[in-house]
């Protein structure tokens, strides 16, 4: 028998061992750990300029489990990335580059933002670039006496990657800093979850700096500037102003978006308008604890976190809300190149502040701008030189902005559709050289059935205003007139809103003509339109249009500007399978351009705009050798007759 004693003994010790093994369980459920990251950057090589870490700590398996696609599984996983200023200047909206390569998912990190604007969580597998928000600057150790807080930026970056599991490591191809002047050498890899770099400054001058440096001005497609033009206790007002940098395009019915970044809201708005209020948010939050007394929570404009703006109509110009400068034109801003006037658009707004952040000095602007529906994409916001704003009284005396910061917006790499589509013809020819087939892109499922492949057939003059959908008996008649195969099914057709015929009108010895006629297909119409046609060789001879005003674009060689004249702006929405039109005759004298051949493709335009954007031209032009008048005059009747058949007018 066993003892008392030696039973205590033996509980005691089993109690222990258990207490052992399931004080380990939780160990074992923990994400795979990397060793601790090193202490200090200077155990790697030395640096003169701009240190750059990258380690990751942590990889562990999520939700859903896919045991039978492993290239698939999603994997959690943590990293630090480090920035230590090393050189002789400073670096100011440091920037770095991380090539990802494991289709991550970038959830967060902490005191950046992407640099492209691009809101989190995002898709960053093939590469992104994070910068510091709001404090962007890393000072230089000697004018800080080295003080690490001020030369360093230490980023903690979770995330989701997929298929590289423990005991790998999902690394980085690469990494760099992304900002002019920088060059980085090749990225080390350390153990399995290091990577390291040096990223060195083209000089080496000592610079000291103060807190108010200033980045210089960017250009872009689109420029937005933040002006902070008073400031109080707790609140400031700021002055947005939208100017369009683009030659050519024009921004219709505009609304922008951004995210604060410390809990504020607009209390009141003028020059434009949100499109939601959200008060609930004001009225649940913090703005409540701090402001239920002295602001009137219930009539603020937006409480917010990303609100969204938009312009108000012209009519709001003269009442109260709208006092501003360069607001009120329902959304469009127009190319500088139309009107000057029109290239901007403008509104204020008073902004209030949430403890602790409440201090007048304390100025931090919105970030992750968004306008345009995804067709820009914007930097974050740069310090740069406060604006000034003239005395409207024309005396010698400016006032400034507080602060003014500096976001750029460039159109998207994305392709898209065009939204127009150009046809060719000429007097000596009976066809008309067609918009390409699905030229404006094609439905997924197009009724009639048609081939989105095959080229579009040529069409006589009577089909040009026909709406595409009723063209198809001309089509077919005419092909037959001209012993070409009919393909079953027939060419899809060009799926455009907007299409434009360009007619050689007529061609003799010192010059030449073109009639431009623009067709509205679509339910829209266009207030203010535009077109830009680029003429190669014909351009030097450009000398009027009849019922367009056109002029030449200084920034764009061998281009000329078309714009309807008063009364003839408006390009009108189609009605009962009728579109809206305008057309007008273009002059040209051959005494510059010596040699040109019209017929031979020199009288037809390379490139076509319409609104700022570009529009589908064919590939081919109308020949020469067609020029039998008895004949256009047998065929016109012929098709008279196939139309009126069609009708049943006979």
């Amino acid at each position: 028998m066993i003892q008392n004693s030696n039973l205590d003994a033996f509980f005691k010790f089993s109690l222990g061992f258990l207490a052992l093994i399931f004080s380990l369980i939780p160990c074992l459920a923990k994400p795979w750990s990397a060793p601790a990251p090193a202490p200090s950057v200077l155990l790697f090589p030395p640096c003169k300029g701009v240190d750059l870490l990258y380690q990751v700590s942590s990889v562990q398996k999520i939700f859903p489990y896919l045991n039978g696609t492993p290239q698939l599984q999603p994997y959690a996983f943590a990293a630090t990335a480090t920035i230590t200023n090393m050189g002789f200047s400073e670096v100011q909206n440091w920037a770095m580059g991380i090539h990802f390569q494991h289709n991550e998912i970038l959830v967060s990190a902490p005191g950046t933002v992407l640099a492209d604007g691009t809101p989190l969580p995002a898709l960053v597998g093939n590469g992104t670039v994070i910068t510091g928000f709001p404090a962007a600057t890393l000072k230089n150790a000697i004018e800080t006496a080295g003080d690490l807080s001020l030369i360093q930026a230490v980023v903690q970056l979770t995330g989701t990657e997929f298929g590289v599991k423990p005991p790998n490591w999902p690394m980085p191809l690469s990494i760099n800093i992304t900002n002019i002047g920088y060059n980085c050498s090749k990225p080390k890899i350390y153990g399995n979850s290091t990577m390291h770099t040096c990223c060195l400054e083209q000089n080496s001058n000592i610079t000291i700096n103060s807190d108010n440096e200033y980045l210089p001005s960017e250009t872009g497609n689109l420029t937005i500037t933040y002006d902070v033009t008073q400031v109080y206790e707790g609140n400031y007002w700021a002055l947005v102003t939208i100017s369009n940098d683009s030659p050519l395009a024009r921004l219709d019915y505009w609304n922008l978006t951004w995210d604060w970044q410390e809990g504020e809201f607009i209390n009141v708005m003028q020059g434009a308008q949100t499109t939601e209020a959200d008060i609930d948010v004001c009225l649940n939050g913090p703005a409540a604890v701090t402001y239920s007394s002295s602001l009137n929570l219930n009539s603020v404009e937006s409480c917010s976190a990303s609100p969204v703006i938009v312009d108000l109509p012209s009519t709001q110009f003269n009442t109260s809300l709208g006092h501003v400068q360069y607001c009120c034109r329902n959304g469009t801003i127009l190319p500088a190149v139309i009107d000057p006037s029109r290239s901007k658009s403008a509104f204020t707004l008073n902004v209030y502040k949430i403890p602790p952040n409440t201090a007048t000095v304390h100025l931090v602007p919105p970030a992750n701008w968004r306008i345009g529906d995804g067709l820009y994409k914007c930097g974050q916001p740069r310090l740069i030189t406060p604006t000034l704003f003239p005395d409207p009284s024309g005396i010698l005396h400016s006032s400034s902005a507080v602060k003014t910061w500096q976001v750029t917006c460039n159109v998207s790499m994305t392709p898209q559709a065009p939204k127009c589509c150009v046809s060719f013809s000429g007097f000596y020819n009976d066809s008309i050289v067609p918009c390409p087939t699905c030229a404006c892109g094609c439905p997924k499922n197009p009724q009639p059935v048609c081939n989105a492949s095959s080229p579009a057939l040529f069409l006589p003059y009577s089909a040009l205003t026909l709406a595409p959908v009723n063209r198809t008996n001309q089509i077919i008649a005419w092909a037959g007139l001209q012993h070409e195969v009919v393909p079953d099914p027939l060419p899809c057709q060009d799926y455009c809103g907007v299409s434009i015929n360009w007619h050689i009108y007529s061609d003799y010895t010192n010059g030449w003509s073109a009639r431009m006629t623009l067709f509205d297909w679509s339910n829209q119409t266009y207030p203010n339109w535009f077109a830009a046609v680029e003429l190669d060789k014909a351009f030097p001879g450009f000398q009027q249009a009849y019922s367009f005003n056109a002029t030449n674009i200084p920034e764009l060689n061998n281009t000329i500007l078309v714009e309807g004249l008063p009364g003839l702006n408006y390009l009108v929405a189609a009605q009962n399978f009728s579109a809206g039109k305008l057309q007008s005759v273009l002059s040209f004298t051959k005494v510059p351009t010596p040699g040109i051949e019209i017929a031979l493709g020199d009288g037809f335009p390379s490139k076509v705009w319409f609104n700022g954007e570009p529009c589908a031209l064919p590939n081919i032009y109308p020949s020469g050798s067609n020029q039998n008048s008895a004949r256009m005059v047998l065929v016109v009747l012929l098709l008279a007759l196939i139309v009126s058949t069609t009708l049943g007018i006979l």
